[in-house]
This record gives structure tokens, sequence and C-alpha cells, in this order.
């Protein structure tokens, strides 16, 4: 029997949304390179999570409004929400002396991360092949970073810092999920206590911000927060075995955004560490699917 049109649909529209909020997320590295060149790390992580909450009430039914910060574990909550602070601050570094390619790739290990803290600290049974993945997922680091190789191979530490952040806030988001906590719930206290928590750090290193990178801070707030509700809304409509290899597509975006805007195009070691990490990512989704 074939199956009925309205779910096919619904996971269409997923894998759709998928693709976009991974370009925006792309997009908000590329608006913290170009802010990299005039402002602070505190400023434009500042404006990563308090520009982004209007966005969230802008793409939240008024209704739901009163709802959004309820939640049962405001503790575990509130310490999520500090870790993709850290992913937001070694970013930001990461793209202030790297290429967005090279830099992307080495934060896209945090999945191979995720199966290495899944086995050793949540016990789960992971599968050989999946195994095999990730030794071929972690391969990249290698062929982008070349140790002792180059000029920017020390800055290749940020992104991979990036990655364990990231690895653990899929750790910590999966286990809120398992409690019963909504997908807006948590990113509505993840933008606030960002924003929170970056404030002081921003005022303290303030530069002075002109007419243009002010319109590049608001930009990188309403994309970071479009990219966050459109990866939300995603998953609504599909599981995250189904969407997960689509994410890769922040892979492309990077490369893509380098070159046009930045005049940086990746070489073929860091071409075929896309390839590798992409493949290894795909098959990692789908033997967790299983």
């Amino acid at each position: 029997m074939a199956a009925p049109e309205l779910p096919t649909q619904q996971v269409m529209r997923g894998i759709v949304l998928v693709i976009v909020a991974a370009s925006l997320f792309a997009c908000v590295d590329g608006f913290s390179k170009l802010l990299a060149e005039t402002q602070s790390v505190g400023q434009i992580v500042w404006a990563r999570y308090t520009m982004a909450v209007p966005v969230l009430f802008a793409t939240t039914a008024p209704s739901h409004w009163r709802s959004l910060f309820r939640t049962s574990r405001p503790l575990a909550q509130l310490g999520r929400a500090f870790i993709p602070l850290g992913t937001s601050v070694t970013m930001v570094l990461s793209v202030r002396y790297l290429p967005l390619a090279e830099a992307t790739v080495i934060l896209f290990t945090a999945p191979f991360i995720v199966v290495l803290l899944s086995a050793l600290v949540l016990k789960e049974r992971v599968p050989m092949i999946t195994w095999m993945a990730v030794i071929v997922g972690f391969a990249p680091v290698i062929l982008v970073a070349r140790p002792g190789f180059g000029t920017m191979s020390g800055y290749m530490v940020f992104p991979l810092i990036g990655a364990l952040f990231f690895a653990a806030f899929q750790l910590v988001t999966r286990w809120l999920r398992a409690g019963g906590e909504t997908a807006h719930t948590t990113l509505a206290w993840t933008l606030a206590v960002g924003a929170v928590i970056s404030a002081p750090f921003a005022f303290l290193t303030w530069v002075p911000v002109s007419a243009e990178a002010w319109l590049l801070m608001a930009g990188l707030g309403i994309v970071f927060g479009l990219a966050q509700a459109l990866m939300v809304r995603a998953y609504a409509h599909a599981s995250a075995g189904v969407l997960t290899p689509f994410s890769y597509a922040q892979l492309v975006a990077a490369a893509i955004i380098g070159m046009v805007v930045f005049a940086a195009v990746p070489d073929v070691w860091t071409v075929v560490g896309i390839i590798m990490i992409t493949i290894a990512g795909i098959t990692v989704a789908r033997a967790r699917r299983s």
C-alpha cells in the first residue's frame, strides 16, 4: 500500500526547512566573520542572541507567548542555555581566523562526539558501522587542519572546542525532550539566557559601532533567530533520523558563502573533508535511526 500523501508532504516540508535553516546557520557565521573585523567577540555574541529574541516572538502565535518560558525543569533549562554560548563564542573566534568552510567542517565533528559520549556516558549500544563512520568522520579534522602545516592549523582548536559544546548541547537537548520539554520552550530559554549572560561581556568589551555594523548585527540576530525557528518547525514534521543528514547542507552553504563573500576558495583537502564528513554523518544518522 502506498504511503499516505500527507505524511510524505510533511516529511518533504521538514527536509526543506532543515536545508533552509542549515543554510541560514552558515549565513550566521558569515555575518560573524564580517563583524569580527571591527567588533569584539562579546558584541557579536550579544547581537546574535538579543536581536534573535524578537524573531522568536514574531514566529510564535501570540496566544502561546505566556507559556513560552513555562517549564517543569527551570534549572536544567538554565544549565542547557549556557552550552550554546560556548559554541557561539568559539565559532566567532573560529571565523575570525579561519575560512568559513574549514571552520564549519571541524564543527561538524560534533555528531561523532555525540556517538562517543552516548557509548561512554549513556552506555548506549553503538553498531560497528557507526564506529567505522565515526573514524571516517574524524579524518577530515586531520585533512583540513593538517597539524603543523600552515599558519592556520593552530586556530583549529576553536572549532574543535565548539564541536565539544555542540555535542553536549545535542545530548542535553535529547535528555530534556525525553523529559517532556518542548522545543519552543527550550529555544526561548536559550535565547533569553544568552542575551542576558552576553550583555555584560558586550558592555566590557564594547567598541564603537558604525551604521553598517549595526545593520550587520541586526541581520546576524534576525538570521540566527529565523534559523532556530525553522529548525524547530522542521523537527515537528519529521524525525531526527530523517532530517539530520540534510543539516550537512550547512557545509555546502559555508563553502559557497566563503567563495562569494570572502573570495576564499576551499582547497582540495577541504573539499575531500566536506565529502567525507557528509558521508560519515549520513551513515551515523541512518544507523541511529534503524
